[in-house]
């Protein structure tokens, strides 16, 4: 894509998802755009907005696109649910794509990828806006928008587990998120992460996925969970988030200092 070197679009992450290339990600959930450019000088390959358990609309989307802008990291966008105006909106807005919840069939996975592509291979919408730079770039944007798009689905379901190598041939998945809080509780083991059930179904989505040629990414709550999976064979990982980090920091100076 030949799109200005500042384009809202960054175009790179479906090519480096699919090159083998470990990625490593975190979670913007607060809502100042000056804590999205924080996020986005650290060194990360990706960043992903929450709009499902976290506040982020599509408005506070578009200033933290707006933010992490200059650090040319892709943004990806959790939506709350899999509705195409969720979608349109963040790619309108001109995040590198979006994270999509709660797949349990393959016409959950198809409505994703669906509304990810425009005609005639897609359903979305044509009105880029932002993505091609307020209308600048719009034929290139409307050109090569299919091929840059990433569509990705979290697989974090029983009914996922079932039907797994169908949803992972749907045309236009580019990637997976396992969700292993929901999948624990979907197995019957809520909060319990790494009850040998779970592990045993992570173990069987990497598997599948890599037969598949689908790059998989999984959400870690630690760096050495992050180097696990890593080792593991995970094409991503996501490790923290914004809050969490700021969390991890304050108490540990409080504490810190009283002991001292």
């Amino acid at each position: 894509m030949s799109l200005p070197h500042n384009s809202p679009m960054v175009p790179d992450l479906r090519a480096r998802l699919a090159s083998g290339e470990f990625l490593l990600g975190s979670w913007l959930t607060i809502l100042d755009p000056s804590v999205s450019e924080l996020m986005a000088g650290a060194g990360f390959d990706l960043l992903v907005a929450d709009g499902e358990h976290g506040p982020v609309a599509t408005s506070d989307l578009v200033l933290m696109l707006i933010a992490t802008r200059a650090a040319a990291v892709p943004l990806l966008y959790r939506v709350a649910a899999n509705e195409p105006v969720r979608i349109m909106h963040a790619l309108d807005a001109g995040a590198s794509g979006v994270v999509v919840p709660q797949i349990r069939t393959v016409a959950d996975a198809e409505r994703a990828a669906g509304w990810c592509r425009y005609p005639p291979v897609g359903l979305r919408g044509i009105a880029p806006r932002r993505a091609s730079e307020y209308g600048r770039h719009t034929a290139e944007y409307l050109r090569t928008a299919n091929e840059l798009v990433t569509c990705c689905i979290q697989i974090e379901t029983r009914e996922a587990l079932d039907d797994l190598d169908a949803i992972l041939a749907v045309p236009g998945i580019d990637t997976i998120l396992i969700g292993p809080n929901d999948l624990a509780a979907a197995l019957g083991h809520t909060g319990v992460m790494d009850h040998p059930d779970v592990e045993a179904a992570i173990a069987r989505i990497l598997e599948r996925a890599r037969a598949n040629g689908v790059p998989v990414g999984i959400w870690t709550a630690s760096v050495a969970q992050a180097r696990a999976r890593r080792s593991e064979g995970f094409g991503w990982a996501t490790v923290g988030a914004d809050y969490g980090f700021m969390l991890t920091a304050a108490d540990a100076a409080a504490r810190d200092v009283r002991q001292a």
